[in-house]
């Protein structure tokens, strides 16, 4: 079984080509990425895949999400949450849609390591379907100190380094040395506060622990 992942806009064929290419049968699902407000012309371009993919497949299984498309830091994590939720071969399409869906579902591709099998672009300037290299563009963090990532996003507060180590019952220095380097990652932030330092998970934390879930299961 193969899941496709694609978003489209208003021309069908920069979804078409690709699964064509790829291949596709029945158990199939072909899943298509729009904004939540989608137009007539984006319905219209609907029609049209699933007029031409279902005349090779009858009985695909073809599904439209509508994504925010305002924020972009939650778009990211929609998109990841679809590759998590992919079942058998996982095949992400980069290529056609609005920008705004585009660039998110792109992020959360080259941060999903091990979950993604193949990634297809439809080039712009020769509409050719290419191969993409599947690069990890994670953070390089310990083990250790993903996990006290994933402990501060839990504890969803901002807490100073002490109150951290009280929390997790860990010692001050060891909490201190994983949040320096969490914050050279860019996955937290610091600020002083008096005498104290607070700490808080940043955007980019967020979308590595959604990625990181991923990749685990």
């Amino acid at each position: 079984m193969r899941t496709y992942l694609a978003p489209l806009g208003f021309d069908s064929r920069r979804v078409v080509r690709p699964v064509l290419s790829e291949g596709i049968e029945t158990g199939d699902q072909v899943v298509l990425l729009q904004p939540a407000s989608s137009s007539d012309r984006g319905e219209d371009a609907f029609q049209e895949v699933q007029n031409v993919l279902t005349q090779v497949v009858p009985d695909l299984d073809l599904e439209t999400e509508h994504l925010p498309y305002t924020d972009f830091v939650e778009t990211t994590l929609y998109c990841a949450d679809l590759i998590q939720a992919s079942e058998g071969e996982t095949i992400v399409i980069l290529g056609g849609g609005a920008r705004e869906l585009l660039l998110p579902l792109t992020v959360a591709t080259f941060t999903s390591g091990e979950n993604i099998d193949t990634v297809l672009q439809v080039g712009d300037i020769d509409s050719s379907v290419r191969r993409l290299p599947r690069l990890n563009l994670r953070g390089e963090v310990s083990d250790a100190e993903a996990t006290l990532l994933a402990d501060l996003h839990d504890l969803d507060t901002v807490l100073s380094i002490s109150e951290i180590a009280d929390e997790l019952d860990k010692s001050k220095s060891t909490i201190a040395r994983h949040i320096n380097s969490l914050e050279s990652a860019g996955f937290v932030r610091t600020r002083k506060n008096g005498r104290s330092k607070t700490v808080e998970i940043t955007d980019s934390g967020r979308i590595f622990l959604k990625t990181r879930a991923a990749n685990v299961i």
